[in-house]
């Protein structure tokens, strides 16, 4: 993907900058706020910025962009872990772009119950499936963190049903590929109307049970989507590893 990122911001309070920014991108917030944040993600996660043979597979695929030009959502959720006798409670705010291709650009700023941003994340996904590009920001980080990118598609079901595979080879920016394949995996279940979730989602909704495999082979996450027929998009309800489940409620959703 070839990424030029600005250089020299080592310090603390430009990670919070960055953040906040997001945060306040993904939330709707102020104006220039939003702006400097709409701008960074449009130029560093956009088709434009991906590896030259992930945008000839992309082109390949031939796929419509998604019907939407921003949908903002919030989540409620609850965190369980086997160290924790109760869950905890977050809130993330995310915004959905369309951002061509098929492709969407997302922030998601994670609040804890004092409405503080505790972490932020951007990604490139398709549709919201996978992340061709993932970036984690966190408020207390002392330099900017690399972006996990995909550098080559060895697989790409462009499908939104039945058993779905994306496959590809991918590293961090700064340091070489991982000799073998990620894998992001999924299979359709039970399809049902998306009021279900929230009141202001029209449409159908399409589950997918999905799993993610590193260049290990090993499986590091299981995911639980819905598919957004009216909105041609997925967004995550649930997801479980080791170390914790995230159950989300979708308890607002805005098309724009």
């Amino acid at each position: 993907m070839g990424m030029a990122w600005t250089k020299g911001l080592a310090a603390s309070a430009a990670i919070s900058l960055f953040a906040l920014t997001y945060a306040a991108h993904a939330q709707n917030a102020s104006q220039a706020g939003g702006a400097d944040g709409s701008t960074y993600l449009t130029q560093h996660f956009s088709f434009d910025s991906l590896n030259l043979d992930v945008q000839a597979a992309i082109t390949r695929a031939n796929l419509a962009p998604v019907p939407f030009a921003k949908i903002t959502l919030r989540t409620s959720d609850s965190v369980s872990s086997p160290e924790q006798a109760k869950a905890s409670s977050y809130t993330t705010e995310i915004a959905l772009e369309n951002a061509g291709h098929g492709l969407v650009r997302r922030v998601q700023a994670i609040q804890d119950n004092k409405a503080s941003t505790i972490a932020t994340r951007l990604d490139l996904s398709y549709r919201g499936y996978f992340s061709f590009l993932s970036q984690g920001i966190s408020p207390q980080a002392k330099s900017i963190p690399p972006v996990q990118e995909a550098r080559k598609v060895l697989r790409f079901d462009s499908g939104t049903s039945g058993h779905i595979a994306f496959v590809y080879l991918y590293g961090s920016t700064g340091s070489p590929s991982f000799q073998d394949p990620g894998q992001f995996l999924c299979d359709s279940g039970k399809s049902y109307s998306a009021s279900q979730l929230n009141p202001s989602i029209q449409g159908q909704a399409l589950e997918l049970n999905c799993r993610v495999i590193d260049s290990n082979g090993i499986e590091t996450d299981k995911l639980t989507l819905a598919y957004l027929d009216k909105y041609a998009v997925a967004v995550t309800l649930r997801a479980h590893n080791g170390q914790r489940t995230v159950d989300s409620t979708i308890v607002d959703f805005k098309v724009q």
